[in-house]
Parts: C-alpha cells; sequence; structure tokens
C-alpha cells in the first residue's frame, strides 16, 4: 500500500510539472519571448551547440561556437562562461550581418528579433537552452552592454 501511495504521489506530480509548462530539463534554461518566433523545448530533443563566451581584456570579448548551422527544428545551445565577466547569449533571427547590428544609446543591440536566450552567468558556469528553429540566418550575442560592440557575436545559419 505504502508502495502504491508513493507511485501516485510521483504520477500525480509528474502530472502537475507537464502541466505547469515546464519547458526545459535544465534549470538555467530561459524561455523564448513571446512572439519571437522560436519556443523552448525539452532539452534532450535538440541538435547540440556548443557556445563559449569569455574576455582576452577589459575591452575584447568573444563568443565562439562550435557549428555555424543547424538543421530546421530543435537545437540546444549550451554557453561556457571561460571569462572573467558575467555573459549571456541572445539568439536574434535577422538577415542583418552579425557584424553589422545597429548598437542602441544603451551601447546594446535591439533585442526585436529574439527568439530566445541563455540569460547571464557568471564565470566558470554555464547556461543551456534548446530552441525550435525555424530556417533562416541568426545572430548570436552577448548583449550586455558593451559586449557585442567588444566581439561577442557569431553568425548562425538554420537550413
Amino acid at each position: 500500500m505504502r508502495r502504491l501511495t508513493t507511485l501516485m504521489m510521483v504520477g500525480a506530480l509528474a502530472i502537475g510539472l507537464t502541466a505547469c509548462g515546464s519547458s526545459s530539463s535544465d534549470s538555467s534554461s530561459t524561455d523564448a519571448p513571446s512572439g519571437g518566433g522560436g519556443i523552448t523545448v525539452p532539452a534532450a530533443d535538440g541538435t547540440p551547440i556548443a557556445a563559449e563566451a569569455g574576455d582576452t581584456s577589459d575591452t575584447v570579448q568573444f563568443l565562439k561556437i562550435d557549428s555555424a548551422t543547424a538543421p530546421a527544428g530543435p537545437v540546444t545551445f549550451t554557453l561556457t562562461n571561460n571569462g572573467i565577466k558575467d555573459h549571456e547569449m541572445v539568439v536574434l533571427k535577422t538577415d542583418t550581418p552579425a557584424d553589422q547590428l545597429e548598437i542602441g544609446s544603451d551601447d546594446r543591440v535591439s533585442e526585436a528579433d529574439s527568439v530566445g536566450e541563455i540569460g547571464e552567468i557568471k564565470p566558470g558556469t554555464t547556461g543551456t537552452v534548446t530552441l525550435d528553429l525555424e530556417p533562416g540566418s541568426y545572430v548570436l550575442v552577448c548583449n550586455i552592454a558593451k559586449h557585442y560592440g567588444q566581439g561577442m557575436w557569431a553568425a548562425f545559419t538554420v537550413n
């Protein structure tokens, strides 16, 4: 009887979590903004893309990815911060070349074309998000003030 009660509680918990709309199996993942064209899906379902953020000086930073392309559908981005500052990674769907995004007066680029992101992560940590991406051109950016302008971007294509 005790085992049956435990199983029923586990089942109820699983149903409750599903009903709450949990969108990722990784607590460091962030949901895509509504209307952005991407949706967050379970991390185990996506084509893996590893990204590395870091700094080579106070004014030179980088965002590297292990593959600049992926097939349409779920894509799992894993960002490792090997730098000395906090970093993030915003996924923008845009035809504007990666190095030509307009920088606003706040030293950041517009996130109007964002389909999702990995929010700020501390040095030495990793964040993950899985997004259902449509074919097209994307730019991955760290959008903390001045970081994009200091080299934290990568072009990405979904076929």
